[in-house]
């Protein structure tokens, strides 16, 4: 005998598209956050103009080679030298370059470039990570639908003979499921869970009773064990009691 367990067919996408979409939210709060300390710094710190003091290049643990340039500036009647916090390969020694200097700390500088950079990569990288996210979530349609409202399922009785807890709970409550027998066209059987459910279908089913699956013709694995009737009218039943 066949043992099955109810497929969430969506799982996969459905965590690719919410660990997308929370990929692209902190990128897009780490923009956020790019563009207020941007917005601190140019209004707060001193704008002046520097010189291109010298330029060295340095090897990283990858074997990249990383451009250091170092500006010297004036403020407040002193001669500060300080390495920019970003550089692009136009810079040349002798070149003007603004920077901001916080007026507190003069060897504290940065400049508008830099926030530029980390802003576009930031705000570029989650927006297309929130994008894709997004996309999956939308495309990851209810299995269920898929088997029932789009017609892909067939609809055929399964013979019940489990119906009780599953041994798991979940965020504290305790869980339960069905498991039926079902007998294909070419006389083989199978067994066939349910998803997990909140409500002890000992209260509306019992076993021996028949209760309606959506199969997969294509692939029997793929099937959904009809729980929401059932529960529906217990709750009914609940609600009518006095």
């Amino acid at each position: 005998m066949a043992s099955y367990k109810e497929l969430d067919a969506n799982k996969v996408p459905r965590y690719l598209g919410i660990a997308f979409t929370g990929i692209g939210a902190i990128m897009l709060i780490v923009f956020i956050g790019m563009a207020i300390r941007m917005f601190a710094v140019t209004s707060s710190y001193e704008k002046i103009n520097s010189t291109i003091y010298d330029i060295t290049y340095t090897k990283n643990n990858d074997g990249e080679s990383q451009k250091r340039v170092t500006v010297e500036y004036r403020l407040g009647g002193e001669m500060y030298q300080q390495v920019l916090p970003s550089t692009d390969s136009s810079m040349r020694v002798g070149q003007t370059v603004a920077i901001y200097v916080d007026p507190d700390d003069p060897k504290s500088i940065e400049t508008v470039e830099f926030f530029v950079v980390m802003m576009a990569i930031f705000g570029g990288m989650g927006a297309v990570f929130g994008t894709i996210g997004i996309i999956f979530l939308i495309k990851c349609k209810d299995y269920r639908k898929q088997l029932i409202d789009g017609g892909r399922g067939e609809p055929v009785y399964a013979t019940i003979t489990y119906a009780g807890e599953a041994n798991v709970e979940v965020n504290g409550r305790k869980a339960y499921h069905v498991k039926a027998n079902w007998t294909d066209e070419l006389g083989a059987e199978h067994e066939l869970k349910s998803r997990l459910t909140f409500t002890d279908p000992n209260l509306y089913i019992a076993e021996g009773d028949e209760i309606q699956v959506y199969i997969d013709p294509k692939n029997y694995k793929h099937y959904h064990v009809c729980l929401e009737e059932l529960e529906e009218k217990f709750v009914q039943e609940a609600g009518d009691e006095p």
